[in-house]
């Protein structure tokens, strides 16, 4: 089971692709008191680049560095696990709702028609109602996710 994750307003980038890797990941807390009770209430690890909120805060992981992908290795080094990315349980980028898979024919009028044309695979977040499809963003992302694991 992954461990339910809340990063302070610093780790952005970070929080989208914990997301997307299926880490239930709150962000766009800006109050540090509020990420702290947060945090208590709902059994989440803080993650942040601010040393003061490490220092108040229980149950917390101080991140190092401000590079995406060092960021990413220190999570690994403490045994956070980026199998695949986009598994069964990706969260949205956007609001951390799950990801599921959505037949094509349901989303025809909510993408732009070449899109629709060119793609057959589709996923919609169940809370905000983002689509995502297998596209240029998409293929950059697999590009940076290999990269990150060294395959």
């Amino acid at each position: 089971m992954k461990p339910k994750l809340i990063a302070d307003m610093m780790l952005g980038r970070l929080a989208r692709w914990l997301r997307l890797y299926g880490y239930d990941t709150v962000y766009g807390v800006k109050d540090d008191d509020k990420i702290i009770e947060i945090a208590k209430k709902e059994g989440r690890i803080i993650l942040t680049r601010d040393e003061e909120l490490a220092k108040r805060a229980k149950n917390v992981i101080l991140i190092k560095s401000n590079k995406f992908e060092e960021q990413i290795k220190q999570l690994m080094e403490l045994g956070f696990t980026f199998n695949e990315l986009f598994p069964e349980n990706a969260r949205c980028p956007k609001c951390n709702g799950l990801i599921k898979e959505i037949s094509k024919e349901k989303i025809k009028d909510k993408v732009p028609p070449g899109v629709y044309e060119k793609y057959n695979e589709f996923y919609i977040c169940t809370e905000c109602g983002q689509i995502y499809w297998p596209g240029r963003q998409w293929e950059e992302m697999v590009k940076i996710d290999k990269r990150l694991r060294g395959t």
